[in-house]
C-alpha cells in the first residue's frame, strides 16, 4: 500500500514546540524593549530641544538597548532546541513510514536519492528554516513597533512608507516564487546527487585501483559541474531579486524621511526627533532589505524542506516482484526439496511449521535475496531479517561487550583491552550471536549467513543458526550452498 503523502507544512509543524513558543516570547520582548529605545531617544531630543539635556535619559537608553540585546541572545538557545527536536521528529517519522518498506533495501537509485536527507540534509534544512524565521520575524517586529513609533511620535507619513515598501517587496517575492523555488530545489537535488557520489570516495580511493578510481572520478566531475550550474542559477535568482528590493526600499523610506523634514521645516521638535531617530531609520532601512533577502532564504529553505517532503516517501520499484524467478528455486527443509510458484506459496510453506530451517536455493541472479527481502515486506515485524551486506546497529558495533558472569551471577573482571575493530568474519559471527541473545521473532530470515565465515567460524554460527530454527522459522540463503 502506497503511503500517504505529506507535504512541506506536515514537515514544518515539527518545529512547533515549547521552545519554539519561548523563543517567539524572547523575540517579542527584545522587539518591544528596541521600539521602547527609539521612544526614548525622541524623548530626549525633545528634552535637548526644551533646552534640557538629562543624564537619565541615556541611562535609560542604554539599560532599555542592553536588556534587549540579552534577550534576543537568549532566544537562540531554543531555537536550537526546536531545531533539534524537530529533526529528531523528522526521523522517527521517517522511521515509522518506511519501517516495513524492505523492499527499498536494495534498491540504490532510491538510497541515492533519498540517503542524503537522512545524513544530515534534513537536519541542514531544518536549522536553516529555524534560523530563518528567527532572523525574519526579529526584523519583521523591531520593524513593526519602531514604525508605530516614529508614526505616533514624528510623522504619520512614515508608517504609510514602509507599508508601500512591504506591499511592493511582498509583491516581486509572490510573483517569483515559482521561479526562487524550483531554483534551489534544483539546486538540492544537485547537490544531494553530488553527496551520494562522495559516500563511495572512501573504498574508491583506499582500494589503491586506478581503474576504479578514474572511473568514480569521472562520475564525481560530471556531479562536480551539475551542482555548480545549479548553484549557480539559485544563488543569481536570490541575489538579484534582493538587490532590486534594496533599491526600492531605500528610495522610498529615503522619500518619506525628506517629505517628513519639508512638511516640518519651522517644528525644531519634529526635526530634532527626526535627526536623533536618523541612525535607527537608516538601520531600520537596512532591515527593510535585510528582511527581503531573509524572506527570499526563507522562500529557498521552504523549497529544500518541499524536497524533503517529496521524499520521505521513496517510490518503490514497479519491477521488484519480477527479480523472483520462482521457477528457479527450491525450498528445502529436512532433505525434502519444494517448489514454489509465488510469494503467497513460499509463505505458505514457512508457515505450516513453527520450528525448523527452509533453505532457498537458485543460481545466480534466481532471485533469492528477492524472496526474503519480499517476505519480510508482508511479514513485517513479526520477522527478523538480516540482509547479505548489513549495516544494521549492533551493540557489539558500538563498543558496547556483553557483561560475562560466574556461576554466582557476578561480574568477572575484563579479560583484556576492547578490540578496536573486527574481520568480516568476526563481525558476522557476533552479529548472529546478538541475534540469538536478543531477539524473539517467530520467522527469522538470514540472507548468506555465513558468507564470511572459516570452516570454524561456521561450525559456531551453524549452531547459532540450529539453536534459533528449534525455536522459531528460519529461512536461510547459505553462501555454501549452489544448485
Amino acid at each position: 500500500m502506497t503511503p500517504k503523502p505529506i507535504g512541506p507544512f506536515q514537515l514544518a509543524r515539527l518545529m512547533i514546540c515549547v521552545p519554539f513558543f519561548i523563543m517567539l516570547a524572547l523575540m517579542t520582548m527584545e522587539a518591544g524593549l528596541n521600539a521602547t529605545t527609539t521612544y526614548l531617544v525622541i524623548v530626549t531630543g525633545r528634552d535637548v530641544a526644551d533646552g534640557n539635556f538629562i543624564i537619565a535619559d541615556l541611562m535609560w537608553i542604554l539599560a532599555a538597548q542592553s536588556v534587549s540585546y540579552i534577550v534576543g541572545a537568549s532566544s537562540w538557545i531554543f531555537a536550537e532546541r526546536a531545531g533539534f527536536l524537530a529533526y529528531g521528529r523528522y526521523m522517527l517519522r521517517f522511521a515509522r513510514d518506511n519501517r516495513n518498506r524492505t523492499k527499498l533495501l536494495g534498491d540504490k537509485d532510491a538510497r541515492e536519492r533519498v540517503e542524503p536527507f537522512l545524513t544530515g540534509e534534513t537536519f541542514e534544512v531544518y536549522f536553516h528554516l529555524i534560523y530563518e524565521i528567527e532572523g525574519d520575524l526579529r526584523i519583521l517586529l523591531a520593524l513593526v513597533l519602531n514604525v508605530i513609533v516614529l508614526g505616533t511620535q514624528i510623522d504619520g507619513s512614515l508608517p504609510i512608507a514602509y507599508a508601500a515598501v512591504f506591499a511592493t517587496l511582498f509583491w516581486m517575492q509572490w510573483s517569483m516564487r515559482k521561479r526562487v523555488a524550483w531554483a534551489y530545489r534544483e539546486n538540492q537535488r544537485m547537490n544531494n546527487r553530488m553527496t551520494a557520489q562522495g559516500y563511495t570516495a572512501w573504498d574508491n580511493v583506499f582500494s589503491g585501483n586506478g581503474y576504479n578510481l578514474r572511473l568514480w572520478l569521472e562520475g564525481f566531475k560530471e556531479r562536480l559541474r551539475g551542482g555548480l550550474k545549479a548553484q549557480i542559477i539559485a544563488i543569481m535568482t536570490k541575489e538579484g531579486l534582493s538587490a532590486a528590493s534594496g533599491i526600492i526600499s531605500l528610495a522610498i523610506v529615503f522619500a518619506a524621511i525628506a517629505w517628513t523634514a519639508l512638511r516640518h521645516s519651522g517644528d525644531m521638535g519634529i526635526l530634532i526627533a527626526l535627526a536623533a531617530t536618523l541612525p535607527r531609520q537608516i538601520e531600520m532601512t537596512h532591515d527593510v532589505h535585510s528582511f527581503t533577502s531573509g524572506w527570499n532564504d526563507l522562500l529557498a529553505q521552504w523549497a529544500r524542506l518541499s524536497g524533503v517532503a517529496d521524499n520521505i516517501h521513496p517510490p518503490m520499484d514497479p519491477h521488484f516482484d519480477r527479480r523472483a524467478k520462482f521457477d528457479l528455486l527450491t525450498l528445502r527443509e529436512d532433505g525434502k526439496a519444494s517448489s514454489v510458484t509465488s510469494l503467497e506459496d513460499a509463505m505458505r510453506l514457512i508457515l505450516s511449521r513453527p520450528t525448523g530451517r527452509i533453505n532457498v536455493r537458485g543460481p545466480n541472479g534466481a532471485g533469492k535475496s528477492t524472496l526474503l527481502t519480499g517476505l519480510k515486506s508482508v511479514v513485517r515485524t513479526r520477522a527478523y531479517y538480516w540482509p547479505t551486506a548489513d549495516r544494521l546497529a549492533f551493540k557489539f558495533a558500538r563498543g558496547e561487550e556483553e557483561i560475562e558472569t560466574d556461576e554466582d551471577g557476578d561480574p568477572l573482571p575484563p579479560g583484556g583491552a576492547k578490540k578496536a575493530g573486527y574481520s568480516s568474519g568476526e563481525r558476522q559471527l557476533r552479529a548472529l550471536q546478538e541475534i540469538v541473545s536478543h531477539t524473539q521473532a517467530p520467522i527469522y530470515l538470514l540472507d548468506e549467513w555465513d558468507a564470511n565465515l572459516d570452516p570454524n567460524n561456521r561450525a559456531a554460527a551453524d549452531a547459532l543458526v540450529e539453536e534459533l530454527a528449534r525455536r522459531a522459522r528460519v529461512v536461510e540463503i547459505s553462501h555454501r550452498d549452489r544448485v
